[in-house]
């Protein structure tokens, strides 16, 4: 799907609260310090946020906890013990400290403990290093001039796996000796890497593609044969005779990689015996890229999807006893099926000493555990009109699981909406479903990260006017050492607007949540222009309450007396599978309802200008502007788009077809819900902003766009910033682009 879940406007912070209406109290930091007025380069700045730990590890022992913490334009490696309270700097800023001469900074992404206690391993600048945390010090276990990728320790510490080249390599830790495991890999073929449409649309955007056995012996991996993709040109017209990027990229209909699923066992740090292969059928299914093993190792555990999503297999496939013996067939453990689609939650949760296993299902509608066995009998743990989220949070660094379970105690940790679809918490149950448990209190949102033994979880919580903090907690819920406090993040010395939380009806009695920006010293007498700031696309959220909620550019355009409005219109996350499914084979249609009805509500405000309202989105949000000004004309006075998809026929199979079906088999839905169809509708002032080397929404999107409306002779303006992908990369191109869309609206909505 779209990676860019966030506005054209956004960028990774939100900034503090300003000044309050008059009449309200405001802190006293506000009022012994004047605010400062932020500008569109402050809002790009590393540091805005402050210190906002990221991928927190907890020890083996549950004792101790590793993050990253930003520290200038690097990012330093600490760690925290529980015992004593106490913080160490294990890696300042990305220098690893190796003896040969002097060392260059790494960017740090991750720190894995090995499970001898004493040694993390660490992926830094495309290499893999250990580091003894004993004595601070670290060696290169793998450095090549080439790539090396996901590199994942076996469970018991002595191997790491990594890719190279589309093949699955493992080093032994001891001895650096390293070993290539499959042989076939090209640039059509990988083994344990996904492939771009894979890693973007089911992988979460983690191309790794193998998992280790419990045992330390195997690796399971998917094969994926890219060869019937049809390539893609990205090119780059910065050389003097420019230079073209071939993509494998298979557009709805078109034909898919193809999936094998592959075992080979290690021995000793060699391949003991050959990869052995499975294949797939029907041979247009995908296989989820998280796969799993039975504890016992003797049978890998995994996700069928058939082309439709429509329907999810959980598969057993056993492994005979030697290891050059031929795979057999996979046997089905339960099948979840939907009307629309299914939705791809989490692996199987092994417990019971591999007798049980939780699952995560929507089959009654909501995101809930279930109690399983390898018959697929399965008891429900959670249940209500609330969702658990088993989505690994930011703080984890996108790895591990989010639910995790304390066989001492008998409790099952997650995270969920119970509270309020808007908020994150952790809570807690039995395995039966009794002792059902909120720990976290704050209102908010709270990224956690449970200790193994369970008897803590690092917490990192903000909401929507507070920067985020981080401590640890007791099992019980109550917190136990601070971890960082972020009382001094630079974007509180900057006025902001005001947060307005609002709740609407949709036309099918739905509630949609809403918030309002006021800009600071607001003036109920005034009429002020407003911009709608969309995203809207299936399985994502928006309007949560929590600091990244808006984005430090949406309180820049309050500050220059724009009210900023975001709604999560009927498709969204967290909702349950009813709420986001309505959009099935429409896209679009439904999404707009419930933006008009957003824009109703603004109308009934005495102080918002009806005739200035501006529209604004980046990828599904850049979609949705243009499907807004193509489908409602008259309604906005203005848009400004993000690369959009423009025609559904454009972008992937995996995620256009999970939601429109194929073009074949829904030629009308295809038609209604593309904005390039009706783009002589066109009637507003519309700003078209597209990287050039964009590989995920193409800039053929744009340019096919622009074309249709100078056929219709519609005015338009088209910004193409050479070499950027997706997001944009560099800090002076989101300059460059969110100044031109804030000096759009201010000329186009006339903002006093």
């Amino acid at each position: 799907m779209p990676p860019v879940r966030t506005v054209l406007l956004a960028a990774s912070v939100a900034i503090a609260p300003g000044p309050a209406r008059a009449g309200q109290a405001t802190g006293e930091a506000a009022l012994r310090t004047p605010l400062e007025k932020l500008t569109v380069e402050r809002a790009h700045d590393q540091d805005l946020a402050g210190a906002v730990p990221t991928h927190l590890v907890w020890h083996p022992d549950g004792k101790r906890l590793t993050y990253l913490r930003p520290a200038g334009s690097h990012v330093d490696l600490l760690a925290f013990d529980t015992g004593s309270g106490q913080k160490t700097l294990l890696l300042e800023g990305g220098r690893l400290g190796l003896p040969h001469g002097d060392e260059p900074r790494h960017p740090l992404s991750r720190a894995e403990w090995l499970p001898d206690g004493r040694t993390l391993l660490v992926p830094a600048g495309d290499d893999v290093y250990l580091v003894d945390v004993a004595s601070a010090t670290a060696r290169a276990l793998v450095r090549t001039p080439e790539k090396e990728e996901f590199p994942t320790a076996s469970p018991d510490g002595r191997l790491v796996a990594f890719t190279r080249g589309g093949d699955l390599h493992v080093v032994s830790v001891d001895t650096g000796l390293e070993t290539r495991l499959t042989t076939t890999g090209s640039e059509t073929l990988l083994n344990g890497r996904l492939d771009w449409v894979y890693e973007e649309e089911l992988g979460n955007r983690d191309g790794r593609g193998f998992a280790w056995s419990p045992d330390s012996r195997k690796v399971a991996f998917l094969q994926l044969d890219q060869s019937p993709v049809v390539p893609f040109p990205i090119a780059s017209f910065h050389p003097v005779r420019g230079e073209v990027f071939w993509q494998r990229y298979p557009k709805a209909g078109a034909a898919n990689p193809t999936v094998r699923l592959g075992v080979v066992n290690v021995g000793n740090g060699a391949a003991a015996g050959p990869a052995r292969l499975v294949e797939v059928r029907p041979p247009d299914s995908y296989i989820a890229p998280q796969l799993a093993w039975t504890p016992d190792s003797r049978a890998v555990v995994y996700q069928r999807l058939n082309r439709p999503q429509n329907e999810l297999e959980l598969l057993l496939l056993p492994l005979p006893p030697s290891p050059r013996e031929p795979l057999a067939g996979s046997r089905t453990v339960l099948r979840e099926t939907s009307t629309s689609w299914v939705n791809l939650l989490m692996p199987p949760l092994f417990v019971d000493k591999g007798r049980r296993f939780l699952w995560l299902s929507e089959r009654d509608g909501f995101a809930h555990l279930y109690n399983c066995d390898l018959a697929g009998s399965c008891r429900q743990v959670t249940r209500g009109r609330w969702m658990v989220d088993a989505r690994v949070s930011f703080a984890a660094g996108g790895r591990g699981q989010g639910v995790l379970v304390d066989e001492r105690s008998g409790f099952v940790y997650f995270r969920a909406t119970e509270k309020d679809p808007r908020e994150r918490h952790l809570y807690r149950a039995r395995l039966d479903g009794t002792g059902f448990a909120r720990l976290t209190q704050e209102d908010g949102t709270h990224e956690t990260v449970v200790a193994p033994d369970g008897r803590h979880y690092a917490d990192v919580w903000s909401d929507a006017d507070t920067p985020p903090k981080a401590w640890v907690s007791s099992q019980d819920g109550r917190r136990r050492f601070s971890i960082e406090d972020n009382d001094e993040a630079p974007a509180l010395g900057f006025e902001r607007g005001r947060f307005e939380w609002v709740e609407l009806m949709a036309k099918d009695g739905a509630t949609l949540y809403a918030w309002l920006l006021e800009p600071p010293g607001f003036d109920p007498s005034r009429r002020y222009p407003v911009v709608v700031s969309v995203y809207g696309g299936p399985h994502a959220q928006q309007v949560t309450r929590s600091w990244k909620t808006a984005s430090p550019l949406e309180h820049l355009l309050a500050s220059r007396g724009f009210l900023v409005w975001q709604l999560d219109n009927r498709g969204s996350a967290a909702r349950g599978l009813a709420f986001e499914s309505v959009v099935h084979r429409r896209l679009g249609q439904v999404e707009l309802e419930d933006q008009l009805a957003g824009v109703a509500h603004l109308r009934s405000r005495p102080w918002v200008d009806p005739a200035r309202i501006g529209i604004t989105g980046w990828s599904y949000g850049g979609y949705l502007t243009l499907y807004a000004l193509t489908h409602a004309p008259g309604v906005f006075a203005a848009g400004v788009a993000g690369a959009p998809v423009t025609d559904w026929t454009h972008y992937d199979t995996i995620y256009t077809e999970r939601y429109m079906g194929a073009p074949a088999d829904n030629p009308e839905g295809y038609l209604a819900s593309s904005p390039l169809a009706k783009a002589a509708d066109l009637d507003a002032p519309l700003l078209l902003i597209h990287g050039a080397a964009d590989d995920n929404v193409h800039l053929a999107n744009s340019v096919a766009f622009a074309g249709a409306l100078i056929e219709a002779g519609r005015p338009h303006r088209l910004v193409v910033h050479p070499g950027q992908s997706h997001g944009f990369r560099t800090r002076k191109d989101r300059i460059a682009r969110d100044r031109a869309a804030v000096e759009f609206f201010e000329a186009a909505l006339k903002a006093d």
